[in-house]
């Protein structure tokens, strides 16, 4: 069987797969009489109950609580310590129909004439329905009320708060028996109520309205089409010498991802992700298919602005969405997919990449390196993110510039590290090592190529959504990603974080400067290293190792960073993990870093806690190995010494006919 036919029909096998199994879940879902998963409260473990998440405006005013009572279900508690708005959430996505929202509610010490606990819904939009407000102290009742859904994915969460947006409050309130239930019949004449239809043509100046403008819904579907092919061809440019030698031994490497990943698939209907960033892209997906590009960065809508290049696969998630109405779990899966199919490009992006002079066990052994790393399986799988979506563009790249060094190459290449900042900011601290190899190794003429395909990329990437927009819109979408958190650390177990920055405020003194200012000079100097580390490089190797030291360098230094950014150096390393003993121990010890720096963070996160005022014991341990890990690849990289050995990505690749092979520098 020739292997282009059999490896589309694994592709058509897996996505069969993944949208089989979506269908099935809202048929489950719809079967139950209370829509609300745990809405008894009996499921749970330690201070965290099933399928809800608490959120406050200001998390050291608040402290939230789950207790159980053995037979008798559980309660839910906020504890506002002073004025406050805090809320339990959980995803809630209705069929068309009419619904009855109740619950039983308590509460203790809330100002007589405040906000009190209440029920409310909250649609895609941003709209949020609120029942009656109990005030003051009052003891257990019955809080509902009915709404009408007249499409499916108007509402995306049901909150149990105490305080309401921009009126909070004070004071104890509890919540149990939590139902979402279908309304039979017609609703008594004088129920209390909301009909979102008759909301939004009553509103309809208020609410966002799709933009009717059909012809830049066309320009978006032909420029995502454009980035994918784009992507495509970059892929198979590296893909392409193993393949072409007819050997059929890749598809043992293709089955066994596939089989990895249908099980990281089936593991997200157990596993929620991390409610904030589900919620949020649940929402901007509704919004993308709904407003379409030429309103989706709209002032007022109720996420968060992201780059243009995340919003395709958003768009497409919805388009789905709207296409099979599956449930809020359902929805989760769909918008959770393209991400492991991101992983599954990965691993055999690895794989050929690694496949030498026909050396596949080492292949099929770098490919494992990433498909079973438990640290990149958690970050995808349990938490829910989409870091492998940047980091697939961002590892082609790569291997094609430092590995593949034609014409071609390095124009893919390009449009590819284009293609990953267009998903999102951080993939630009790739463009130093890869700008200064593209320099050194093709010369001034091939650089002026390359920098009209990187620029080429974005133009048709924000098209779509630059029409309409002043020329310098799209600079300051990426000024407010850059903007959106101020902390000197945001969960990373970094420098940062080891000097006192986890969750303080980046413009905070620490050694006589702020955490912004120290932090900005020491990548600067992380950058000054890779870049020598990149000009004395002269295999593909040692340029992958000073790239890794960048990325690695970023993550420990500079201010802002998340634990989930360490998702990037990690993949970085996985194509020289093997080549000697030392870097070897570098990516386990790597690995296990982030693995538990996730762990960490996710449990706060689960358990509504605060980041520790001070470096805790995990903090600081974990700190100071990743810091220990940062300085021995610098100075294995520094005290390596060059070579002119040049290790293609297959035999047919060829050097780039523009240049002569690099020379040593001069003593």
């Amino acid at each position: 069987m020739p292997p282009f036919r059999t490896f589309r029909r694994l592709i058509v096998v897996l996505i069969l797969l993944i949208y089989a199994l979506c269908l099935c879940a809202p048929i489950c879902a719809r079967a139950e009489t209370n829509l609300v998963k745990n809405g008894d409260l009996s499921a749970g473990s330690g201070n965290a109950p099933g399928d809800w998440y608490a959120l406050s405006s200001d998390k050291k005013l608040t402290t939230f609580s789950w207790t159980k009572t053995p037979g008798d279900g559980g309660v839910l508690g906020i504890n506002n310590l002073n004025q406050n708005f805090a809320s339990w959430h959980q995803a809630l996505i209705l069929a068309p129909g009419l619904y009855e929202i109740s619950a039983e509610v308590r509460v203790d010490g809330a100002q007589p004439k405040g906000s009190g606990a209440n029920l409310a819904i909250q649609t895609y939009d941003g709209i949020r329905l609120i029942s009656k407000h109990l005030h003051g102290t009052t003891d257990w009742q019955k809080l509902s009320f009915l709404l009408r859904e007249d499409r499916w994915g108007d509402t995306t969460q049901l909150l149990c708060q105490l305080g309401i947006a921009g009126y909070p409050d004070t004071g104890i309130a509890s919540f149990r028996n939590i139902k979402v239930t279908t309304f039979a019949g017609q609703p008594p004449r004088h129920a209390f109520g909301y009909d979102l239809a008759a909301i939004r043509a009553h509103y309809k100046d208020q609410v966002l309205q799709p933009d009717g403008r059909l012809y830049l819904r066309v320009i978006g579907i032909l420029s995502g089409l454009t980035l994918l092919a784009l992507l495509g061809l970059a892929m198979f440019a590296i893909w392409r010498p193993a393949l072409a030698t007819g050997r059929a031994a890749w598809i043992l490497a293709a089955a066994a991802m596939l089989a990895i990943t249908a099980v990281k698939f089936a593991a997200l209907f157990h596993f929620t992700g991390f409610y904030w960033d589900i919620w949020a892209k649940t929402n901007r997906a509704l919004l993308a298919v709904a407003l379409g590009p030429g309103r989706i960065y709209d002032p007022g809508l109720p996420v968060d602005a992201y780059p243009p290049g995340s919003l395709y696969l958003l768009w497409f998630s919805g388009f789905l969405g709207r296409l099979l109405e599956p449930s809020a779990d359902g929805f989760r899966v769909i918008v959770e997919t393209p991400p492991l199919i991101a992983d599954f490009m990965i691993g055999l992006t690895l794989y050929f990449a690694a496949w030498r002079d026909g050396r596949t066990t080492r292949a099929l052994l770098v490919m494992l390196l990433f498909a079973l790393n438990p640290a990149l399986i958690f970050d995808t799988v349990v938490w829910g993110q989409s870091d492998s979506i940047v980091a697939l563009p961002m590892i082609a790249a790569a291997i094609l510039i430092f590995y593949r060094r034609d014409k071609l190459a390095y124009r893919l290449g390009w449009s590819a590290a284009a293609i990953a900042i267009l998903a999102k900011p951080q993939a630009i601290t790739l463009a130093v090592p890869l700008g200064l190899w593209t320099l050194l190794d093709a010369g001034i003429a091939e650089c002026a190529w390359c920098a009209a395909a990187f620029i080429g990329t974005i133009a048709i990437g924000i098209l779509p959504y630059q029409i309409g927009h002043p020329w310098y819109w799209i600079t300051n979408v990426y000024q407010d990603l850059g903007t959106r958190f101020s902390d000197a650390s945001v969960g990373a177990f970094n420098f940062m974080g080891l000097i006192g920055g986890m969750g303080s405020p980046d413009t905070d003194k620490v050694f006589g400067v702020s955490y912004w200012a120290l932090g900005m000079s020491l990548t600067a100097g992380v950058y000054v290293i890779s870049s020598y580390l990149i000009w004395r490089a002269r295999s593909a190797n040692q340029a992958m190792l000073a790239t890794f030291v960048a990325l690695f360098g970023f993550f420990m230094f500079a201010p802002r960073i998340h634990e989930r950014y360490l998702y990037y150096p990690v993949v970085f390393l996985i194509p020289i993990a093997l080549q000697d003993g030392l870097m070897t121990t570098i990516f386990t010890a790597i690995s296990a870093t982030f693995l538990f720096n996730l762990l960490s963070i996710k449990h706060l996160t689960d358990t509504s806690s605060y980041f520790p005022d001070h470096p805790n014991a995990a903090l600081v341990t974990t700190a100071i190995v990743n810091l220990l890990i940062f300085l021995a690849a610098t100075a294995y990289g520094l005290l390596s010494s060059p070579t002119s050995v040049y290790v293609p990505v297959s035999p047919q690749a060829e050097p780039a006919e523009s240049s002569p092979p690099l020379s040593p520098p001069s003593s």
